[in-house]
């Protein structure tokens, strides 16, 4: 019995929640819509001939519809593609630090420091990725992240992300080629991890820089336009004043499903609607230091912990 109060409860808290809602975007061309209908509906008492409703017949409204849901579809694809490929950015990135923590040897407390520093890089790298997708590049939480040499090198460059790759990949090679603290297979595998990076985080710039084409878009707003607009004109005859509100609710559910499609499209920034990027870098900052704070502990009570090479 609780459990289905929990849940009519948790279906009245959605449905009344505005935040999260397409109500705040749409209500102004809702309104709109309703006092077109109430222009219409005046005429019509006023004894004008307004009610033709060949006119509303004149878009399809399978056609519409069909406009519509391939939007919305379409939209959704790419909502869930950045969600799959952030995650794998999470994923990897887990990857990748614990690869770093177990692989590289550290037999004195400034190589241990430095592989530290290392591992905090690659959470400071997807949080980077994170304020380049929504192209804020150095914001403060990014800055709080860097020493001010790195900070100071960063303020000039275009793609700080692929920067951050660099600065990884260099010390992965001075590791092996310099101070030969790893192998062929090591030095292999942390740059796999690596490239995987690189890889999601191209993937979600593919997101980014392509979005649905600006004819289609302003097509289907166009039929929704004539479409809305002519409702006033099938309903008045029929329902009189009740055409304003007929007008309003149908406006509501057209106009609110186009713009779920444009709200999900870019699922990287910080709208409601947007994918959780914020929560997911706090879980991997969480999942990092544990790292660091189990392969210290480890270290502490057995120093001869590291992998043979």
């Amino acid at each position: 019995m609780s459990s289905g109060r929990e849940k009519w409860f948790t279906w009245i808290k959605l449905a009344i929640d505005l935040r999260s809602s397409v109500i705040p975007a749409i209500w102004r061309r809702v309104v709109a819509t309703m006092i077109f209908a109430a222009i219409v509906t005046v005429a019509y008492y006023e004894g004008f001939s307004v009610n033709q409703p060949i006119i509303n017949s004149l878009i399809p409204t399978i056609v519409l519809g069909l406009l519509i849901v391939f939007r919305t579809n379409t939209a959704y694809d790419r909502y869930w593609e950045g969600r799959k490929l952030f995650g794998s950015l999470i994923n990897n990135s887990r990857i990748l630090s614990r690869n770093i923590w177990f692989i590289i040897p550290d037999k004195t407390q400034e190589q241990q420091q430095e592989k530290i520093t290392q591992v905090r890089l690659v959470f400071s790298l997807i949080v980077a990725i994170k304020t380049h997708l929504r192209k804020e590049y150095l914001n403060p939480e990014l800055s709080n992240l860097l020493t001010d040499q790195q900070y100071l090198e960063l303020k000039n460059v275009t793609h700080i992300p692929l920067r951050m790759i660099n600065w990884l990949a260099a010390y992965f090679s001075d590791l092996y080629y310099q101070k030969g603290l790893i192998n062929d297979r090591f030095f292999d595998l942390l740059n796999k991890s690596l490239d995987l990076i690189a890889g999601d985080m191209i993937g979600c710039e593919r997101i980014l820089n392509t979005p649905l084409p600006k004819a289609y878009s302003i097509h289907l707003r166009h039929l929704l336009l004539i479409y809305c607009l002519g409702l006033p004109f099938s309903y008045v005859s029929d329902l009189g004043w009740g055409a304003i509100p007929a007008v309003g609710l149908v406006s509501f559910a057209l106009l609110g499903v186009e713009e779920i499609g444009i709200e999900i499209e870019n699922p990287f920034g910080r709208d409601p609607n947007d994918l959780p990027l914020d929560d997911l870098c706090k879980i991997l900052h969480g999942n990092i230091e544990q790292l660091i704070q189990y392969g210290t502990d480890v270290e502490k009570t057995d120093p001869t912990f590291i992998y043979d090479n």
